[in-house]
Protein backbone atom coordinates (compact mmCIF):
# COMPACT_ATOMS: atom_id res chain seq x y z
CA UNK A 1 0.00 0.00 0.00
CA UNK A 2 1.25 3.38 -1.10
CA UNK A 3 0.04 7.00 0.81
CA UNK A 4 0.92 10.40 -0.30
CA UNK A 5 0.26 13.76 1.48
CA UNK A 6 0.73 16.71 -0.01
CA UNK A 7 3.12 19.83 0.82
CA UNK A 8 2.51 22.66 2.69
CA UNK A 9 3.78 25.71 3.79
CA UNK A 10 2.95 27.76 7.09
CA UNK A 11 3.55 31.37 6.07
CA UNK A 12 2.21 32.98 9.27
CA UNK A 13 0.36 32.42 12.61
CA UNK A 14 1.42 28.58 12.62
CA UNK A 15 1.42 28.37 16.59
CA UNK A 16 -1.42 30.98 16.55
CA UNK A 17 -4.08 28.38 15.92
CA UNK A 18 -3.63 26.47 19.02
CA UNK A 19 -5.52 29.84 20.29
CA UNK A 20 -7.94 29.95 17.79
CA UNK A 21 -6.20 32.46 15.58
CA UNK A 22 -6.04 32.62 11.89
CA UNK A 23 -2.92 31.59 9.93
CA UNK A 24 -2.01 31.28 6.03
CA UNK A 25 -0.92 27.94 5.07
CA UNK A 26 -0.25 27.02 1.49
CA UNK A 27 0.38 23.68 -0.42
CA UNK A 28 3.73 22.80 -2.35
CA UNK A 29 3.96 20.64 -5.67
CA UNK A 30 5.64 17.81 -2.99
CA UNK A 31 4.40 15.09 -1.93
CA UNK A 32 5.73 12.76 0.96
CA UNK A 33 4.95 9.48 0.41
CA UNK A 34 4.78 6.00 2.92
CA UNK A 35 4.72 2.51 1.42
CA UNK A 36 3.34 -0.17 3.69
CA UNK A 37 4.35 -4.08 2.56
CA UNK A 38 3.99 -7.30 5.06
CA UNK A 39 7.13 -8.52 6.28
CA UNK A 40 7.72 -11.69 8.12
CA UNK A 41 10.72 -10.74 10.43
CA UNK A 42 8.64 -9.38 12.62
CA UNK A 43 9.66 -5.99 13.12
CA UNK A 44 7.98 -2.67 11.84
CA UNK A 45 10.84 -0.78 10.55
CA UNK A 46 11.69 2.81 9.16
CA UNK A 47 13.41 3.59 6.22
CA UNK A 48 13.82 7.67 5.17
CA UNK A 49 16.21 7.32 2.44
CA UNK A 50 16.36 11.04 2.02
CA UNK A 51 17.57 12.27 5.42
CA UNK A 52 19.67 9.38 5.99
CA UNK A 53 17.30 7.55 8.72
CA UNK A 54 16.63 3.65 9.39
CA UNK A 55 15.14 2.37 12.42
CA UNK A 56 13.47 -1.07 13.35
CA UNK A 57 11.42 -2.14 16.26
CA UNK A 58 10.55 -5.82 17.30
CA UNK A 59 6.53 -6.41 16.76
CA UNK A 60 6.24 -7.92 20.29
CA UNK A 61 7.79 -5.27 21.69
CA UNK A 62 6.00 -2.96 20.22
CA UNK A 63 2.49 -4.38 21.05
CA UNK A 64 3.60 -4.42 24.91
CA UNK A 65 4.60 -0.84 24.57
CA UNK A 66 1.12 -0.47 23.14
CA UNK A 67 -0.67 -2.47 26.18
CA UNK A 68 1.37 -0.23 28.32
CA UNK A 69 -0.27 3.12 27.64
CA UNK A 70 -3.43 1.15 27.09
CA UNK A 71 -3.02 0.27 31.01
CA UNK A 72 -1.99 3.45 31.60
CA UNK A 73 1.74 2.07 32.81
CA UNK A 74 5.09 3.72 30.90
CA UNK A 75 7.40 0.96 29.38
CA UNK A 76 10.32 1.80 27.63
CA UNK A 77 11.61 -0.13 24.54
Amino acid sequence: MVLSAPGKVILHGEHAVVHGKVALAVALDLRTFLRLRPSGEGRVCVRLPGVGVVRSWDTPRLQALRRGFAGGQKKSL
